[in-house]
């Protein structure tokens, strides 16, 4: 097979067939190899670009979770009707883009360098959701509640919904993130009867 220089493989080549293999196979069944051979690199090439297998796990995760970090970050600032709304429904879109990024996640839940990981987005989700609510009770578009319990069910109930879609196939997310907004509404908004 001609292996190509590391320079002229781009680093989106590498991490595609990184997270092809490790959504397939599961990290650990993965070898830096498998990933140097799906590039088209050899495995000392690949070297030179990741020092090791953690580390190019890592870089993916970064890399196909920037763009949503990016895109949520500013949400509390907004109408926090809307906000939540948009919240919700990125997430559901984003979970469906990024279909192999969670198999990864749920194939190698008990890989210890991955832990850190889910704790501090589940804290970053929870601040914004929180964040969101906050500003709806203040602004008098939310009743009165315990922001973050509140949050801690709604961020639940956004990875159950998740969970349906991806694991069963079950419902379209545009009507599913519209009936989750609703359900929630409903539950805090003032003005729902």
């Amino acid at each position: 097979m001609n292996r190509h220089s590391h320079n002229k493989v781009p680093k989106s080549k590498v991490l595609r067939s990184a997270l092809d293999l490790f959504s397939s196979r599961g990290y650990s069944e993965t070898k830096m190899a498998d990933i140097a051979g799906a590039s088209g690199l050899s495995v000392g090439a690949l070297y030179l670009r990741f020092k090791s297998k953690q580390a190019l796990c890592l870089e993916l995760i970064e890399d196909q979770t920037k763009d949503f970090v990016e895109r949520i970050e500013d949400l509390p600032d907004g109408d926090p009707v809307e906000a939540l709304r948009n919240y919700i429904a990125m997430n559901l879109e984003y979970s469906l883009q990024k279909r192999q990024l969670l198999s990864l996640f749920f194939k190698e839940y008990n890989l210890p360098f991955l832990q850190p990981l889910r704790r501090n987005f589940f804290r970053a989700q929870h601040r914004i959701i929180n964040d969101i609510l906050i500003s709806g009770v203040k602004r008098g578009f939310f009743r009165s509640m315990d922001t973050k319990d509140t949050a801690s069910m709604i961020f639940a109930s956004i990875r159950g919904a998740v969970l349906l879609k991806i694991i069963f196939g079950i419902g379209d997310v545009k009507k599913m993130g519209d009936s989750l907004f609703q359900l929630i509404t409903h539950g805090i908004r003032k003005d729902a009867r």
